[in-house]
C-alpha cells in the first residue's frame, strides 16, 4: 500500500504506511522490513528529505544483509542488493542529486535483460541524472534505450517513468532531438493504452 501511495503522489501517506509496516518489528522477516524501509526512503526523497532518505537506505541494506540466507516468504525474493541500488539511484534522482545517483548506479551492475523492467527503470533514472548534470546527448541516448525496452515490454507503467524523465528535459524543450523523443514517448503511450483498453 505504501508503494502504491508513493506512485500516486501521496508522499506523506506512503511514509506513514511504510513506517507502520516496519514497526511490526519482531514479526517481520528482515527482507520485508528492509523493503518497507526502502519504500520509506523513496517517499522521503519525493518529500525532499535527503537525510531521512539516506538513513532509511542504510537501514534497508542492513536488513537485506540479515535476511540474505533466503529464509522467509518467497514473495519477497525480489528484494536484494540490486533492488536497493536501483531504488536508491531513483531516490537520489528525485532529490536532484545526480552525483549520488551515479554513485549508486556504479555500486552494482545494470540489471540483465532477464530483468528488463528493472533495467528500463534504471536507464530512465540515469537519463534524468545525466540531464540534471547537463549532458543532453548521454541523457537522450539512455532515454531512447529505456523507451525501446518499455515499449517492447508493453509497459504502460513504464511510460510514467519516461514522463518523469521528460520533465528533466525541460531546459531543452525546443531542441529538435528532444521534441522528437517526447513525441515518440507520447506515441508509444497512446499505442500501449489502446492495446490495454
Amino acid at each position: 500500500m505504501a508503494m502504491q501511495s508513493l506512485m500516486r503522489g501521496f508522499t506523506s501517506e506512503a511514509i506513514d504506511m511504510a513506517q507502520g509496516a516496519y514497526r511490526r518489528g519482531q514479526t517481520l522477516d528482515p527482507r520485508v522490513a528492509g523493503f518497507a524501509k526502502l519504500i520509506e526512503a523513496r517517499s522521503h526523497a519525493r518529500a525532499g528529505d535527503e537525510r531521512s532518505t539516506s538513513a532509511c537506505i542504510a537501514q534497508s541494506e542492513r536488513l537485506a544483509e540479515r535476511g540474505a540466507d533466503g529464509g522467509g516468504p518467497a514473495w519477497i525474493g525480489f528484494f536484494n542488493q540490486q533492488r536497493i541500488i536501483t531504488d536508491a539511484a531513483e531516490a537520489f534522482r528525485d532529490l536532484g542529486n545526480h552525483r549520488a545517483t551515479f554513485a549508486w548506479n556504479a555500486a552494482g551492475p545494470m540489471p540483465s535483460d532477464a530483468f528488463a523492467r528493472s533495467r528500463s527503470v534504471r536507464l530512465s533514472v540515469l537519463a534524468s541524472a545525466h540531464a540534471q548534470n547537463g549532458d543532453l546527448a548521454q541523457s537522450l541516448h539512455l532515454g531512447r534505450e529505456s523507451l525501446n525496452l518499455f515499449t517492447r515490454l508493453g509497459s504502460l507503467r513504464g511510460m510514467e517513468y519516461l514522463r518523469v524523465y521528460g520533465r528533466s528535459l525541460e531546459p531543452w524543450r525546443r531542441d529538435p532531438q528532444v521534441v522528437t523523443y517526447l513525441a515518440d514517448v507520447r506515441k508509444a503511450t497512446r499505442t500501449l493504452a489502446a492495446a490495454a483498453a
